[in-house]
């Protein structure tokens, strides 16, 4: 978590960094309850939004994190590889 100021004071945000789900168990609904028990987490320490990055080739995962409700932000390069284009997506939780 992260403090950054704003009209109405401090807020604080967050990053997930990583989200992985071995191969073996993937489809059967562990990332979607992953990412929901960390957002409830984030909510009740007050977290005001989430940004994540991810790979611009991931479908599935950019597909679930719109479920969720994250917003693609823009589009950068170098940040998730070498020459690998990712997108920022964010979370307001408040």
């Amino acid at each position: 978590m992260k403090p950054e100021l704003s009209f109405k004071g401090l807020k604080k945000k967050s990053v997930i960094y990583s989200i992985a789900i071995d191969k073996e168990f993937r489809g059967m609904g562990y990332g979607r309850k992953l990412l929901e028990e960390s957002i409830k987490e984030m909510k009740l320490n007050g977290v005001s939004s989430t940004l994540l990055y991810v790979n611009v080739n991931n479908t599935l995962a950019i597909r679930l994190y719109k479920k969720m409700g994250f917003k693609i932000i823009k589009k950068i390069e170098g940040i998730c590889g070498q020459k690998e284009e990712c997108y920022i997506m964010e979370l307001k939780l408040t």
